[in-house]
C-alpha cells in the first residue's frame, strides 16, 4: 500500500467506521462523553488503543517500504 492521498483517506475512513459504535455508546451516556461511568471509560480506552494500533501499523508499513526500497537500490 502506498502513501497516496486516496489510500490514506480510505484507511482513515475505515478506521472512523470502526470507531463509530464506541463513540455512539459514549455519546449516549446521560452525562455526555466526559462522565466517569465504566462504559464511557472503557470506550475511551478502546478508542485510544485503536488509534495507537493504527499509528503503529502505519509506522511499520512505512519502515517496510523503506527497507524494500533500500534493498532494491543499485549501488553506484
Amino acid at each position: 500500500m502506498s502513501d497516496t492521498p486516496s489510500n490514506i483517506a480510505k484507511a482513515v475512513g475505515v478506521e472512523a467506521m470502526k470507531a463509530s459504535p464506541p463513540v455512539a455508546v459514549a455519546a449516549k451516556q446521560d452525562g455526555g462523553f466526559f462522565t466517569l461511568s465504566p462504559i464511557t471509560t472503557l470506550t475511551c480506552i478502546y478508542l485510544v488503543l485503536q488509534i495507537a494500533y493504527l499509528a503503529w501499523k502505519w509506522h511499520n508499513e512505512r519502515e517496510d517500504r523503506k527497507a524494500k526500497l533500500n534493498a532494491c537500490e543499485v549501488p553506484k
